[in-house]
């Protein structure tokens, strides 16, 4: 189950699981339940029945929800088979659990989310008196998580993945990086004589960061970090991928136009990170809080290097003794540290630790048995028994 088929973390590690079970369980047998759609919708129908619950931009209020939606609801997904187990992917995907005509059902949370994403833990929904096995995508998420279920609630960590990406095409990566690299057609002239010239001794680096337009994942910062390093000389490019949706995106390149930058860039979304990624010499992640940031993994599968904040999430946890960054919210450390990966040789040898780490932990092929396990063992325990006990 799932709160949408939109193309961010939850989604991305079901599709992730999904295939993970049809290559190494073929006599499983699944179906998807997302209670919005998404343009993922294509790649899930593709891997398993999947049911879509509201019409497209429906809105819902789950203090008073519509009577007459609701018992359609009801109503739909009463066509389900009955399941050995219900896999929420994500607390938010808890939305749908109430539809469900599944009593005698373990229901299993894999929890990756922090802060106030957990909110579906309380009311309406009160997950909390509603799940019977809890899994936590990381340790950091798994800490938090205890602070509000009871204290006798046993939690199961099986680490968040990814997929192994295909190989890239070179040319389509230095094709992307072309790309990426040039300053937006407007603002180039722009104070053109108030910026140093480039050292040349110090060849331009590509930084990106990506994600939706919010405060918790930060692109003002990214911003931030991309006006000093302007200040420097070096010419480097600095470009946020997607959020353009989002309310924060546009106040973000209004301020990167304010200031004069001209090797700031606010690009769209696009499916596939892959070649952007392997595009960059640095990624930036500047969240506030991030539970466990995907794209940081896919990020170090392509090859380039990560630089985060510690204090803010997972991403500690993610790359143990291979992090690379500052202690949130230290601006100056966090550009520091992107300074730092300028001489190749280093960022290299950044980028090989991050790659060694993750490939043993975070990787489908690692991680998804592991998951898979944990489901299993569910559906062998008494529901009513594990509810009673939290």
């Amino acid at each position: 189950m799932l709160h949408a088929l939109d193309r961010t973390g939850p989604p991305m590690l079901a599709r992730g699981l999904l295939r993970h079970i049809r290559s190494s369980r073929p006599e499983v047998m699944l179906d998807v339940v997302a209670f919005r759609g998404g343009e993922m919708l294509s790649e899930f129908e593709e891997l398993a029945p999947t049911m879509v619950m509201l019409r497209d931009h429906e809105p819902w209020d789950h203090q008073a929800p519509d009577p007459l939606r609701v018992a359609a609801l009801s109503e739909l997904t009463a066509s389900l088979p009955q399941a050995d187990a219900v896999l929420l992917v994500s607390i938010s995907a808890g939305q749908c659990v109430e539809y469900l005509h599944h009593e005698n059902s373990p229901v299993l949370a894999w929890v990756v989310e922090q802060g106030e994403d957990l909110h579906w833990l309380g009311p309406p929904l009160q997950l909390a008196q509603r799940v019977d096995h809890w899994l936590a995508g990381s340790a950091t998420t798994a800490e938090e998580l205890r602070t509000i279920l009871a204290a006798t609630t046993n939690i199961t960590v099986c680490p968040e993945f990814v997929e192994r990406p295909s190989a890239v095409d070179p040319a389509e990566v230095e094709n992307r990086r072309a790309e990426l690299m040039i300053a937006p057609p407007e603002l180039a002239p722009a104070n053109s004589g108030s910026h140093p010239i480039p050292d040349s001794q110090s060849p331009a680096m590509l930084v990106v960061g990506a994600g939706i337009g919010t405060w918790r994942k930060a692109p003002d910062l990214f911003l931030e970090v991309a006006a000093s390093a302007e200040r420097s000389g070096h010419g480097d490019t600095y470009v946020w991928i997607g959020g353009q949706n989002d309310d924060l995106h546009p106040k973000v390149a209004a301020e990167g136009h304010r200031l004069g930058l001209r090797r700031f860039v606010m690009a769209p979304s696009v499916p596939d990170l892959t070649n952007s990624l392997a595009s960059a010499d640095v990624f930036l992640h500047t969240a506030r809080l991030d539970a466990f940031p995907l794209v940081c993994l896919h990020s170090i599968l392509a090859g380039t290097p990560v630089v985060a904040f510690s204090g803010a999430g997972g991403v500690p946890e993610m790359l143990g003794s291979s992090f690379c960054g500052a202690e949130y919210p230290d601006l100056a450390g966090l550009s520091a540290a992107v300074e730092q990966l300028r001489d190749p040789s280093k960022r290299a040898a950044v980028a090989r630790a991050q790659l060694a780490y993750v490939s043993e932990r975070f990787t489908a092929d690692q991680a998804g048995s592991a998951l898979i396990d944990a489901i299993d063992n569910a559906t062998v325990a008494t529901p009513a028994e594990d509810k009673g006990s939290q």
